[in-house]
């Protein structure tokens, strides 16, 4: 398995962002992107320009939309479902986030504790968030400065909490990408886990939780049970895991890249497990758990 740079969030001028499908097409081949998901609010009218630019260009292009309720706005990936932003309610959001999954969609909680009304209606996820634990994916992160704030920290909190009660939901980083932005600030990258970086195995590493995300760190994280290894995202045998971990830095990352490391924290139901990190050096951890296991590198 390799692991394939993505942006999930990204808006063109068929709704509030500034750059055509085409105009974004290019710019994430700028940026080196893998692969992208175009998620215009409430609308596909632009989803098969980008895809024919994706083709023509060498860019894997995800179809898909954002839902953008009054009370929360998710992505859809994958360009299945027939669900309309307009029928999800409170009470029904449950059932529509199965039906577009049954359909073979992914389906991500964007942004959630974003500032809200009056500044950006549905922004702040208002949802009762018990009702969205069906969700593929979590933007742990979102926008620019991703990891620092109020909401970074909320967001990380509350992913925490749905992984401690059982609920398996991967992090994944959204840009929410309306500009070109040339010298932006400090933003981050999602990485995929998946055999190529086509659709269809773009697609098949988000729904297996086969993710990271990250600001200017690659990162190699295996766990070995019973002589096995396993990659992230993959489901492991309750016993005592080895975590294999090493870093390297990412030497295209377009804000400033990390000068060095300082720990990595192993993060499970039962404590967090600290360790030092360097560059280029291999780390290792005997650690054992039931529920779930999250690696975070400072």
């Amino acid at each position: 398995m390799k692991f394939f740079r993505c942006e999930l969030h990204t808006h063109t001028t068929s709704s509030d962002g500034k750059m055509t499908p085409e105009e974004l097409v290019d710019r994430a081949l700028e940026c080196g992107y893998d692969a992208i998901a175009l998620t215009d609010h409430n609308t596909v009218a632009g989803v098969e320009r980008a895809v024919k630019a994706g083709k023509e260009r060498g860019l894997t292009v995800l179809r898909g939309i954002e839902w953008t309720t009054f009370w929360g706005h998710f992505t859809v990936i994958g360009g299945k479902s027939d669900v309309l932003w307009r029928d999800i309610t409170p009470d029904n959001v449950a059932e529509k986030i199965k039906r577009a999954q049954s359909l073979g969609d992914i389906v991500a909680i964007a942004h959630p504790r974003r500032m809200g009304y009056p500044l950006c209606s549905g922004c702040h996820c208002d949802y009762d968030m018990e009702k969205l634990t069906g969700a593929d994916n979590y933007e742990v992160w979102s926008h620019y400065y991703p990891n620092e704030g109020v909401a970074a920290r909320q967001q990380r909190e509350q992913w925490y909490s749905l992984l401690g009660k059982g609920h398996r939901i991967a992090a994944v980083y959204g840009y929410d990408w309306h500009n070109r932005d040339d010298v932006p600030p400090s933003y981050a990258y999602t990485y995929v886990g998946a055999e190529s970086a086509s659709e269809k195995d773009i697609l098949a590493g988000l729904k297996s939780g086969a993710t990271y995300i990250t600001v200017g760190v690659e990162v190699d994280c295996k766990a070995v049970v019973g002589g096995k290894e396993y990659e992230i995202g993959r489901v492991l045998p309750v016993g005592e895991t080895q975590i294999k971990l090493s870093f390297e830095r990412i030497e295209d990352y377009r804000s400033d890249k990390p000068a060095r490391l300082t720990k990595a924290e192993i993060r499970t139901e039962k404590g967090i497990t600290v360790l030092p990190a360097e560059f280029r050096k291999e780390i290792t951890a005997k650690i054992s758990f039931s529920e779930y296991c999250t690696v975070s590198v400072y």
